[in-house]
């Protein structure tokens, strides 16, 4: 039940001084004989005093706060303050952790530190300072046994299926797939013994991990050995990631129709010239909206920009997943077909031509019927650019123009007929 003591019996066999706390910010606490002892106070069975009485109003409000702050399933967290106690001003070292299987119930392990008051506050201040860092430090030692963990990581990865004791327990939990687990374990040996190494520089390995939360996030992991252990330091990247996805997809997409754009065509286009073997099939569209201009001019630019949407909408839905179709131009497209001889590509140009005429635009009240021209070019074997191809396409689409549009020619061929 919240707010009330577990049985401390067993407490009183212990040799060094524990208290059992519970509560919030205002700890009240039980401690055995030997914390009784430490502090200057008679033991006495069920013996409840705040921990105020015990080390001083200032101590009890430092140690209620570290208390709160820890992890609800992970390690423990050792500090140090400067008490006033009963018996006099004491410098404490304390090891706090939660009571299996309560949140406001927390067990103190006391010694009496014989360093000076500096040394006692510089550490204090020095956990106060990693705790509040906007990144994830973890401290291990050589067999990466955990020995530190600040707020922000155990916010990453305080998972509630259990404690971290050991780097080691964390692999299955931040990457549920069995390949990419082994994969970035690989990669993980790699790293450290490069940290292992050349301990004057940290060693970065980025992935895309489970958080305590469900949430995929990429995080960046920089070891560095650090005395005879390691130190992690955890940089979540998401949302750099996530911003240099949008930018990249809107620098190779076109705003009005949301198909790729040129650049992203052309990058396409060369990087399946460039990864597929000599003899691979690719071939080249090239669509013309006919008498666009005549469009614009009669019913405006804005009914002008549905037709391309129309256009766009109808050409994707005609082709195959595989298959790319983009905005090149103003009122022109282009598709790749990979893996699609010229000849087979000539009937997948009529279809696509026959799917987007087949009706009109409607914008509004206004019907608009819409004719295109395509041009066909398939790769040769000696074709090391992907602008050769387009220019051969380009070519076919003007004889198709030239012999009265709303049509399909294919480069070196005759026209085949609307």
């Amino acid at each position: 039940m919240s707010g009330a003591f577990p049985d401390t019996g067993l407490l009183d066999l212990v040799e060094h001084a524990v208290l059992i706390a519970v509560g919030g910010r205002a700890l009240r606490v039980a401690p055995n004989p030997a914390a009784c002892r430490l502090f200057g106070i008679a033991h006495e069975a069920n013996l409840r005093v705040p921990l105020s009485r015990l080390v001083g109003r200032s101590a009890a409000a430092e140690l209620a706060t570290f208390a709160e702050r820890l992890p609800m399933n992970g390690l423990g967290a050792r500090t140090a303050i400067s008490c006033k106690t009963p018996r006099g001003a004491l410098l404490l070292a304390a090891d706090v952790a939660r009571a299996p299987g309560r949140t406001d119930v927390f067990v103190l392990t006391l010694r009496e530190e014989t360093a000076d008051a500096t040394a006692v506050e510089a550490l204090s201040q020095a956990n106060m300072v990693l705790q509040s860092l906007p990144v994830g430090i973890e401290l291990y030692d050589r067999r990466f046994n955990a020995l530190f963990y600040n707020r922000k990581s155990d916010e990453l990865f305080d998972y509630s299926e259990r404690a971290i004791i050991n780097h080691a327990d964390w692999w299955d939990l931040a990457f549920p797939d069995a390949e990419k687990r082994e994969a970035a374990r690989a990669e993980w040996a790699v790293v450290t013994a490069a940290a292992e190494a050349d301990p004057t520089q940290a060693h970065m390995a980025e992935w895309a991990v489970m958080c305590r939360d469900g949430v995929t996030r990429d995080i960046q992991f920089y070891y560095r050995r650090a005395g005879e252990g390691f130190s992690l330091v955890l940089w979540d990247v998401s949302d750099r990631r996530r911003l240099e996805t949008e930018l990249r997809e809107l620098a190779l997409t076109d705003s009005l129709t949301g198909l790729p754009n040129r650049r992203c065509f052309f990058e396409t286009a060369q990087s399946l010239l460039d990864n597929a073997p000599p003899n691979r099939a690719l071939t080249v569209l090239m669509l013309d909206v006919d008498h666009f201009k005549a469009v614009n001019d009669r019913f405006g630019h804005s009914v002008g920009d549905e037709v391309l949407k129309a256009v766009a909408a109808r050409g994707k839905a005609a082709l195959r997943k595989e298959d790319l179709i983009a905005r090149v131009g103003g009122e022109e497209f282009a598709a790749l077909l990979p893996g699609t001889e010229a000849a087979h590509a000539a009937c997948v140009a009529r279809r696509l031509r026959e799917a987007i005429i087949a009706e009109p635009v409607t914008v509004g009240a206004v019907a608009i019927p819409v004719t295109v021209s395509i041009g066909v070019a398939g790769r040769r074997r000696d074709d090391a650019a992907a602008e050769v191809i387009v220019e051969r396409a380009d070519a076919a689409l003007y004889a198709a123009k030239s012999a009265g549009r709303d049509r399909v020619a294919v480069a070196d061929e005759n026209l085949v007929g609307g």
